[in-house]
């Protein structure tokens, strides 16, 4: 039987309105190092699947994404993944904060690995490229656009972007930190070291995502960030002196200008259309500038069929439920005079504001404690070892000269392995002697009772 949990909350956007949730079947659905989640349904005060995020922020620390996600002084937007309601608790000296969101399903990783069709790929893309669209307006640079954090509904084909975590509002002329995206989906320019970018880098990501819809597998796997420049400029060639100076980096190494001409697209990704294979090549241009996307992309002929009358996805489901004329003409529509709004905000609150506590009912906490969020000295430990293992690839090779001396330590590592393997052999074997007898010895024992 399912219990019913009442939490007192305050309803987003941030209008300190309070209200009594009424929620059952409230259960871990995913943890993670900085916080969990949980799936359950609402009843009051209204009906839905909603998703709980629960984390543990630090004291005095107010970041971007809490600031984004409360939906303060922007319009909602229903591709970009919006905070319905938030309570928080007190532990001690702690607060745990919990944000309330719309259930979805799927992730746009779990659905790639199934093969999904030519009107799915593009209607995907079509949305994802539209919550780009409207992060761009605002001047928000997602900085890690990748499968795992889109959120999908595959069964009426709802894409949602989420995960706001290394989010920002970026100003012109100012510098940003270059290692940011998830390395698969990394822009050339952040490889690069560029640190004057925009919402290009999330275009050259939503490219990528394109091409692994299409693929099924991650089509650039770098194992370290000189390996990710050098599948682009196999794939691509290497970038000219000019797209170098557009992308605002460090000079590329020498060894990658002998890729003159790039394999193309075509031969990683195999069943690629023709009308796909030139899109993407609209898309993934090292010039960031030159990049397709915004109001020109939307309105491109690839997504044509779409836009059909009567136009229909495989299951018999209308695209005008999906992206409905609303949809199509916000689109359409030209960059929003009042988005800066949120810019302000951002610099404003830089101090924190966090949610008021709650009181507690019978919290959704106790209905489920087989793996809860790390306590937070836990997660601060977390959180260091991570962002160690993040930043290890780069610091360890960042130039020819560093992966020449790892590799000569390793080599030298592998030797002393072996010799004294030589050493211990002998020792081993008359070990590993002993033990044969014995199992031989226990195994005719036990026939023989038998």
């Amino acid at each position: 039987m399912s219990v019913t949990v009442e939490q007192e909350a305050y309803e987003m956007p941030a209008d300190n309105r309070k209200v009594m949730l009424k929620m059952d079947d409230v259960h871990l659905h995913s943890s993670g190092v900085f916080s969990n989640v949980y799936k359950g349904n609402l009843r009051e005060p209204y009906e839905k699947k909603i998703a709980i995020k629960k984390s543990w922020p630090e004291k005095g620390e107010r970041n971007f994404e809490f600031i984004f996600l409360t939906g303060r002084e922007r319009s909602k937007h229903k591709n970009i993944i919006q905070m319905i309601f938030a309570f928080s608790h007190s532990y001690d000296t702690k607060v745990c904060e919990s944000y309330v969101f719309d259930f979805m399903p799927n992730t746009l990783a779990e659905v790639i690995r199934q093969k999904l069709t030519d009107i799915d790929i593009r209607l995907y893309t079509w949305q994802m490229f539209a919550g780009l669209k409207y992060l761009e307006e605002h001047k928000v640079v997602h900085r890690d656009l990748k499968p795992v954090n889109i959120l999908v509904d595959h069964d009426i084909a709802h894409l949602k972007i989420s995960d706001f975590g290394s989010a920002k509002i970026i100003v012109k002329g100012k510098s940003n930190n270059f290692y940011q995206v998830t390395r698969f989906y990394r822009p050339p320019e952040l490889l690069l070291k560029a640190m004057e970018y925009n919402s290009t880098v999330d275009a050259w990501s939503a490219g990528c995502i394109l091409a692994e819809m299409v693929k099924r597998h991650v089509v650039f796997p770098g194992r370290d960030s000189a390996h990710q420049m050098k599948l682009y400029c196999r794939c691509f060639g290497a970038p000219t002196e000019a797209e170098i100076k557009a992308m605002k980096g460090e000079k590329l190494e020498q060894d990658l200008w002998k890729f003159t001409k790039g394999c193309g697209l075509q031969r990683l990704v195999t069943d690629v259309t023709p009308d796909q294979l030139q899109f993407l090549k609209r898309i993934l241009v090292y010039s960031p500038e030159k990049r397709l996307r915004g109001k020109q992309l939307l309105q491109d002929d690839f997504f044509r069929s779409l836009f059909k009358s009567g136009a229909t996805r495989h299951n018999g489901q209308k695209i005008s439920d999906v992206i409905t004329s609303a949809d199509y003409k916000r689109a359409c529509e030209n960059e929003d005079a009042s988005a800066c709004r949120l810019a302000q905000l951002a610099k404003a609150d830089s101090k924190d504001q966090g949610i008021p506590n709650c009181e507690k009912s019978n919290s959704y906490e106790n209905i489920n404690v087989r793996r809860s969020t790390l306590i937070p000295r836990e997660q601060k430990m977390a959180r260091e070892i991570k962002s160690k293992e993040d930043n290890s690839d780069d610091r360890r090779l960042g130039s020819s000269e560093d992966r020449k001396s790892e590799d000569e330590a390793k080599k030298k590592r592998s030797n002393e392995m072996v010799s004294n393997g030589k050493r211990n052999d002998s020792n081993k074997n008359g070990t590993t002697k002993k033990s044969v007898i014995k199992s031989i010895m226990q195994f005719t024992s036990r026939h023989q009772q038998e």
